[in-house]
């Protein structure tokens, strides 16, 4: 017990020490049957790219939906789950419809996915704001295809959800048919595992290891209340 709380409290510390503005969490909505896409695709993966190097804290998230499945080809990364997420944001944004390429910053602000300037200013304007939790992860590691780690909040939580993403870090295929037919299209972030559960001040979570995208992937954990804001998230490779 008295290691736990030890290493609890030495988390807690870490995370404290760390505190910065941001973090900003990209969420990119898109399909390998939508011509207008691989723009947004490629965009999502420069701009991570650069904030890793720049030491921003910017996460991206790659969801694949379905509903472009009947026009020729079937993203082999698409997902009804995906869909079902993409239309819970249109909801509660009062969209009148969804659509690919869509871009959602920090779960507030959305946008066709293909525009830099926008997700720019976004992610600017994101960055200058302060976390509602800062999270850090700890004791990560991967045994017999089950991903083990704990998690630890800087304060007790009221209620918010987390999610909890596996990633794949660099993803590509050849597609054949429909709109983007005799193209080899490269993802970056591509989600292979997505849970959500109540969010606790530390939690130990066990998810089992996707069977496709496990060389180069990371976990993204990132915090929502009920209007969809994030509030707060890291990431780790695993």
């Amino acid at each position: 017990m008295k290691m736990i709380f030890t290493s609890l409290v030495a988390a807690i510390c870490m995370i404290q020490s760390m505190a910065q503005n941001g973090p900003v969490v990209v969420e990119l909505f898109t399909s390998q049957g939508c011509s207008s896409c691989p723009a947004a695709d490629g965009i999502l993966t420069e701009v991570l790219q650069q904030s890793s190097k720049d030491g921003r804290p910017v996460y991206g998230l790659s969801f694949h939906v379905d509903y472009w499945n009947y026009i020729g080809w079937k993203d082999p990364n698409s997902s009804k789950e995906f869909t079902d997420r993409q239309q819970k944001y249109a909801q509660e944004m009062r969209l009148r419809s969804i659509y690919t390429p869509q871009m959602i910053v920090n779960g507030k602000k959305e946008f066709v996915g293909s525009s830099r300037g926008e997700l720019m200013e976004a992610i600017d304007e994101a960055l200058g704001q302060k976390p509602s939790y800062q999270i850090a992860i700890r004791n990560m590691q991967v045994s017999n295809g089950v991903l083990n780690l704990q998690y630890v909040l800087d304060k007790e939580p009221n209620g918010e959800l987390i999610n909890i993403a596996i990633v794949e870090n660099n993803a590509e295929n050849y597609v054949p048919r429909g709109e983007n037919s005799g193209r080899k299209l490269r993802h970056n972030n591509v989600v292979r595992s997505f849970s959500v559960k109540l969010l606790k001040h530390d939690q130990v979570i066990q998810l089992n290891m996707p069977t496709v995208g496990i060389e180069g992937a990371s976990v993204v954990l990132y915090i929502q209340n009920k209007d969809l804001h994030i509030l707060g998230a890291t990431a780790k490779s695993i």
